[in-house]
């Protein structure tokens, strides 16, 4: 699993936020609509399809501890 909405994401909370692995733009999404995109949707702000889940966020470099 991807972890991306409508490629993968099998988060079952309600409402759950993806980043963009490009511009780092936050959004919420549900878990139906996760599960029946068909496709990535793009980012409202830069137009990529990265979306990360919250597990990427919290081990990308930027977060990371020296």
């Amino acid at each position: 699993m991807s972890g991306q909405p409508g490629a993968g994401c099998d988060d079952p909370r309600e409402l759950h936020t993806h980043w963009c692995g490009f511009c780092g733009a936050k959004r919420m999404f549900s878990a139906d609509e996760c599960r029946l995109l068909r496709f990535t949707p793009p980012c409202p702000r830069c137009g990529e399809t990265q979306w990360r889940d919250e597990i990427d966020e919290l081990t990308a470099p930027d977060y990371r501890e020296e």
